[in-house]
């Protein structure tokens, strides 16, 4: 017998031998139910901020109407964008004196994120000349508030 021919059989004897040996199988199945998920993104509020250097208020004399003014602005600023502040109101107290409110206002939303307002001394219960102290409050769309105080 040659040696190549004895090196087949051999192998061909190993291969009966291992034949005969319990064995697993391991099969890999598609997955063609996967369905890409997309994450929702996660909401987050921001609360209204004030810009003290854009927030203001002025008495002047109108020589027109024969009556002073009271003007307020507030620059309210809110990373959800300048909509989502639904509401601004000019709240105003004697000076130094937050139990004594002498009126309050509703501001109209002008442009971007200013707000404001004009009111007439002889429409409202304002005095031009007396001290006062204006509280600035702003409502988001979700409910948070914000509050500015510019003490005279």
């Amino acid at each position: 017998m040659s040696v190549a021919r004895q090196t087949t059989t051999a192998l061909v004897l190993f291969a009966l031998a291992l034949s005969a040996l319990p064995g697993c199988f391991i099969f890999v199945e598609d997955d063609d139910d996967h369905v890409d998920r997309v994450e929702e993104p996660v909401w987050v509020n921001s609360v209204p901020e004030f810009d003290v250097g854009d927030s203001w208020w002025a008495c002047d004399w109108d020589e027109t109407r024969q009556d002073y003014y009271f003007e307020f602005q507030a620059r309210v600023e809110d990373w959800d964008g300048p909509h989502d502040v639904l509401y601004v109101d000019a709240t105003v107290f004697l000076a130094d004196d937050a139990d004594y409110m002498i009126d309050t206002f509703g501001l109209i939303h002008e442009d971007g994120p200013i707000w404001g307002g004009l009111v007439w001394e002889a429409e409202s219960d304002l005095y031009c000349g007396e001290a006062i102290d204006v509280l600035f409050e702003a409502w988001d769309g979700a409910g948070d508030k914000a509050e500015l105080l510019l003490r005279y």
